[in-house]
């Protein structure tokens, strides 16, 4: 506005002829500075208001069932879960509904398609990996711990006299035999963390609950608050099976974005995550959701 007003005083004082080149100048800068500030301010609504042209934004959900996270409620059929209803929550601060894709085949698929912009965001459980930070832009909201399950037998052999404070390095150096699910932030944290493992990966969680129960492997290798709703939820596993935590391994839970969404509603997600949600920590989120950590009758 200054540079403005100072070109119309120059105007008012000046030759006639140079009145009239200082007047197209003048006009020429101000239509420049309107079209560069609607520009601008189009390129940062352009994609919100492809959203709420839509009606709605598409979210992208695992192809599994992971509760109390997301889930098909059986009473009424309906995607339930927390990450469900922060999904449904922050479509209605943009104004518009939410549709829930769930036709990615695995978790590293889901967040490739949320970074190739086939669905605007991607949510559920979504560990951060510097490979998938490759591929889209993560949005942390959960920290849980690593955890493995494994047959007490082997982690008593393998601990011997090591203090509990110092066995995480042992059982990260050793030569266990550890599952997990395929194509999921738990097969990059093996690789990278186990070097000396034998890691095997399975098609879902079940099968690879069902191949420690097995004995094809020695430890089930995911976020505590998968490792402990197995035994939370039938006791008398315990009595076999033991829940390791390291403590000083965080998986950071993430929503993925594209760059493009990432320009658009990216400090919008960040300032809901961090106003209306808060980081939740594996105890957290097994206190407020105690129900689903019961035994099962």
């Amino acid at each position: 506005m200054l540079f403005k007003k100072s070109y119309i005083f120059l105007i008012m004082n000046s030759k006639p002829m140079h009145k009239l080149r200082a007047l197209i100048f003048t006009t020429i800068v101000i239509l420049f500075f309107f079209l560069f500030d609607q520009s601008v301010n189009a390129i940062e609504i352009e994609y919100i208001q492809e959203i709420q042209d839509r009606g709605y934004i598409r979210v992208g959900i695992p192809p599994y069932r992971t509760a109390p996270f997301y889930y098909v409620d059986q009473n009424t059929n309906q995607l339930s879960g927390y990450d469900v209803e922060i999904a449904k929550d922050f479509a209605s601060k943009l104004g518009v509904d939410v549709e829930f894709d769930r036709k990615s085949k695995s978790f590293n698929d889901l967040v490739r398609r949320a970074g190739a912009n086939e669905i605007d965001l991607a949510i559920g459980k979504l560990g951060t990996t510097y490979k998938r930070m490759k591929n889209a832009h993560p949005h942390e909201y959960m920290n849980f711990r690593h955890a493995i399950l494994s047959n007490r037998k082997s982690i008593s052999a393998l601990q011997g006299n090591t203090p509990n404070d110092k066995f995480a390095k042992v059982l990260l150096n050793s030569n266990i035999r550890i599952g997990f699910i395929a194509n999921s932030a738990y097969s990059t944290y093996a690789a990278a963390l186990f070097p000396n493992a034998v890691k095997k990966g399975y098609e879902n969680w079940p099968k690879a609950t069902e191949a420690l129960l097995n004995g094809e492997i020695d430890g089930l290798y995911r976020d505590a608050t998968e490792i402990k709703k197995i035994v939370y939820q039938k006791p008398s596993l315990s009595l076999e099976y033991v829940p390791v935590l390291i403590d000083d391994l965080v998986d950071q839970k993430s929503i993925y974005v594209s760059t493009k969404a990432n320009m658009a509603i990216g400090s919008i997600l960040d300032y809901y995550l961090g106003k209306e949600i808060k980081i939740k920590s594996d105890t957290e989120i097994m206190n407020d959701f105690m129900s689903y950590y019961q035994p099962i009758k």
